[in-house]
């Protein structure tokens, strides 16, 4: 079943007199328990896309279905459907509230969420990221970049989403950290069930993590890469 559907997605912003086409007749499906990439330089559009199905870019035209659910645009996503779809930024420090301590962050959306045993899930969110404990009582500023992404991503599985966006998750982090962060993404993918969409200019991350990718150029689709064009670095030869 495609958990999402995205049919001559169009997205443009005021500019002087007139406006900038961000997105231009996009459309593609992503398959439940998939991953699927958009690849392309920076400003093709491909987190324009992201920030459409996070609900957080609400001005688009064309069609978009969400586990069979039409969006509408200038839609606020609630209840479930803001439980199910969650984001995990390029930048991890610019996403955490830098005077509050890391359990306070993690345990603001299951408040709002109305959970139960906050401190408890909290400490099972770390735990899965391979974070201890002793993290919840620290502030952002006294983490390395790869523990911030760890606790962005932890934050994103705290309502257990069935989708996750993931925006240049790792392109802020050193090589070795980047292995740690990609192949803790894949094992949380197969241990929850989860479907990705990641946006990425590095061929490699894309190589490693998808199972069908799609290269955008100026706002198109310009052409889509299977798991055996993706093997044999097709996308990086373009």
């Amino acid at each position: 079943m495609a958990l999402i559907e995205i049919d001559n997605l169009q997205v443009s912003f005021p500019q002087g007199h007139g406006h900038k086409i961000a997105v231009e007749s996009v459309s593609f499906a992503v398959e439940a328990e998939e991953t699927f990439s958009l690849i392309g330089a920076s400003g093709c559009g491909k987190s324009t896309v992201l920030r459409v199905l996070a609900g957080l870019q609400r001005e688009w035209r064309g069609q978009v279905r969400l586990f069979g659910q039409t969006i509408e645009p200038l839609q606020r996503f609630a209840g479930q459907l803001r439980r199910d779809v969650q984001m995990v930024f390029q930048d991890p420090y610019a996403s955490l509230h830098p005077q509050h301590k890391i359990g306070r962050t993690l345990g603001e959306p299951l408040k709002i969420h109305g959970e139960k045993q906050i401190p408890t899930r909290v400490l099972e969110a770390l735990q899965q990221v391979g974070l201890n404990a002793a993290i919840a009582e620290r502030y952002p500023h006294q983490l390395s970049g790869g523990q911030r992404q760890r606790v962005a991503i932890a934050r994103a599985l705290l309502l257990r989403p069935k989708l996750l966006l993931l925006d240049e998750p790792t392109s802020a982090l050193d090589m070795s950290v980047q292995a740690e962060i990609l192949n803790l993404l894949n094992r949380l993918k197969r241990e929850h069930g989860m479907t990705y969409l990641l946006v990425s200019h590095d061929g490699d991350v894309i190589a490693h993590m998808s199972e069908r990718a799609a290269l955008m150029e100026s706002g198109h689709i310009v052409r889509h890469y299977n798991r055996a064009d993706l093997r044999a670095g097709e996308h990086i030869r373009e």
